[in-house]
């Protein structure tokens, strides 16, 4: 892993990202999952649930790929349009010892949002997308955040944190 830069600091949080597949890299897997153990977020079980037990394996294989209409491929077997995506999964603050404090939501999405814009100047792609549960909050907030709303998915079998029987899927134009 890169030592981060002063360049790279956030300016307006003074956060610093690090990428996940990067600090696996330098630290291991079980280090890293110790790190992750610590994540403490009571707004959103599910949200810890993933740091601390989904996050590292959801990096190593580099889960991104979701279905947009209008702007993909179609697959004449599955009768569906494919557009290949960066997904903004589990999206939350850390709420132990009150680092929740730190940083707001919209600070929090829009270094995520600033990191998947460098990496499709990188390699291409206009799109990125996000799931959420059906809670007006979470809604409003990433309707005001300039995301569209153009699914739903049915949860899968071990998502047994998340209210109700689906997730909204969001996504917008970078």
């Amino acid at each position: 892993m890169e030592t981060v830069r002063l360049s790279e600091i956030n300016s307006n949080t003074h956060f610093v990202q690090i990428n996940l597949s990067d600090l696996l890299e330098q630290l291991g897997e079980d280090e890293v999952k110790n790190i992750l153990s610590s994540f403490v977020c009571p707004l959103n079980a599910d949200v810890e649930k993933f740091v601390k037990t989904k996050a590292v394996e959801f990096s190593r294989r580099g889960f991104s790929k979701r279905k947009l209409r209008e702007h993909g491929i179609f697959d004449t077997k599955s009768n569906e349009y494919t557009v290949a995506a960066p997904l903004i999964a589990q999206l939350g603050k850390n709420y132990a010892n009150g680092n929740n404090s730190l940083i707001s939501g919209r600070d929090l999405l829009q270094m995520a949002m600033e990191k998947v814009k460098k990496v499709q100047n990188e390699v291409g792609g206009r799109f990125v997308y996000l799931e959420c549960e059906e809670k007006p909050r979470l809604m409003e907030f990433y309707e005001s955040n300039h995301f569209k709303i153009f699914g739903r998915r049915k949860l899968d079998r071990d998502e047994t944190d998340i209210e109700g029987k689906y997730l909204l899927q969001y996504f917008t134009i970078l």
